[in-house]
């Protein structure tokens, strides 16, 4: 800081080196209007004012305005101390149960616990270089909501956008560098060159999603470098034939009954008998195994064990529960000729009976009768 001269006694010399110490006093510490002030003085001292003016109206400097710029006493080269008008960082929330919906951040000079917010009185000096710009710093979670108070800072780098967490990834966290002005030097004298006129707005607008359930996941993933999001095509397998309508993705059953057998899947097909290209809305059609509705001699069981219970896994096929056999029975010697089980023949390869005549007495006359003979 410039001090004054010492105190002169009366007949003392004001020498040439007193005099300039006490400009030097008097200029640095005389007071600089920022825009948009006047500076009125006084005989209690000085104050800013705005100048009245009826034909134009009062304006207000705008938010991150440049108030002053001072040379510090002790400054070496180009530094400065630069001194601006406080400004908002609004975030807009982007969920709904978040309250209140819009957050205010003020910024701050100085990181940690040495911080000192812009709307300080006395206000914090910014010290910064000819050639320095000067930026707001924003840093934020994976879902881009800001985690820290906002920084004003004269350095800076590129900058990382945010991501949210998806299926192929675990998410990033963002890091945001606002331009609010720039030091340039104008024939010795610090010049401002002014970017941001105005609070700065911050919202989270990328789109999250994720899968539900316990099935194959749809969405696959967000591709950070061109802001891309990835989901996974439907496509049928094995049975199921996938198709694009209008406004759906639909995933019909597809079937081809093989063998000489009847035909066990209904093919649906179109009014001229034709397969349908398009099937219909519903279930997938199957035919009923049944046994013959009169004298039926198979039966076909598939029925739950007990009333209420899921039906079984297995269609079973059965005869009638008709067991029986033919026996020839020669004086304790005993020929089967055939034997059947549940309606079914279970004597296997061919027994032929011979069949022939013989001359029989009936009732004291001879006849002629057929008789089976056993080989």
């Amino acid at each position: 800081m410039n001090r004054l001269p010492q105190k002169k006694k009366r007949g003392d010399p004001i020498l040439a080196e007193d005099w300039n110490t006490l400009l030097d006093a008097i200029a640095a510490r005389t007071p600089r209007p920022g825009t948009g002030l006047e500076l009125i003085a006084s005989s209690g001292g000085f104050a800013y004012s705005q100048p009245s003016n009826l034909i134009i109206p009062r304006q207000s400097l705008p938010p991150f305005a440049v108030i002053g710029i001072e040379k510090p006493a002790e400054g070496e080269g180009d530094t400065y101390q630069v001194i601006i008008k406080e400004g908002w960082v609004i975030e807009r929330k982007p969920k709904t149960e978040d309250h209140p919906a819009v957050k205010f951040h003020m910024p701050k000079s100085g990181s940690g616990e040495d911080g000192v917010t812009l709307d300080t009185i006395p206000r914090p000096k910014i010290e910064m270089k000819i050639g320095d710009t000067l930026w707001c710093k924003v840093k934020t979670d994976m879902m881009g909501e800001i985690t820290e108070d906002p920084e004003v800072v004269a350095t800076s780098d590129d900058g990382v956008h945010y991501a949210p967490v998806d299926p192929e990834g675990s998410g990033i966290e963002g890091e945001y560098f606002v331009k609010l002005l720039k030091l340039e030097d104008d024939e010795g004298t610090p010049k401002v060159k002014v970017y941001q006129q105005s609070d700065i707005e911050h919202w989270a607008q990328l789109w999250t999603g994720e899968n539900l359930g316990g099935g194959a996941g749809v969405y696959k993933e967000h591709r950070e470098a061109e802001n891309v999001f990835k989901f996974r095509s439907v496509r049928g397998d094995y049975g199921i034939m996938e198709a694009q309508a209008a406004n759906e993705v639909e995933l019909d059953f597809w079937g081809k009954n093989v063998g000489e057998g009847c035909p066990v899947w209904v093919e649906p097909t179109d009014d001229e008998g034709q397969p349908e290209d398009d099937p219909p809305d519903g279930p997938a059609k199957f035919r009923s195994i049944a046994g013959r509705e009169s004298q039926p001699q198979i039966q076909v069981e598939c029925e739950a064990a007990n009333p209420g219970d899921p039906l079984p896994e297995t269609i079973r096929v059965v005869g009638n529960s008709v067991d029986g056999a033919i026996l020839l029975d020669d004086d304790g010697t005993t020929t089967e000729l055939a034997r059947w089980q549940d309606g079914l023949v279970t004597t296997p390869g061919e027994n032929t009976l011979k069949v022939e005549e013989f001359k029989v007495c009936v009732n004291g006359y001879p006849e002629t009768r057929k008789f089976v003979v056993v080989p």
